[in-house]
């Protein structure tokens, strides 16, 4: 069980993840991400002051 508590944890909380485009709307990083995410990637989507940015996750 501590192990499957572990894993939760590391996938809320990632240990740091790589910028990979900073695109101006959200439809755009969505499209951004859902390309990364279908290549096995895990991403998240930031909002920044020009627009989105998509960032690969690394755990």
């Amino acid at each position: 069980m501590p192990s499957i508590a572990l894993r939760v944890v590391r996938a809320l909380f990632p240990v740091f993840s790589v910028p990979v485009s900073t695109v101006p709307t959200h439809a755009q990083a969505c499209a951004m991400a859902r390309l990364l995410v279908s290549q096995g990637k895990r991403v998240a989507i930031a909002p920044v002051a020009q627009g989105f940015t998509v960032s690969e996750v690394k755990a």
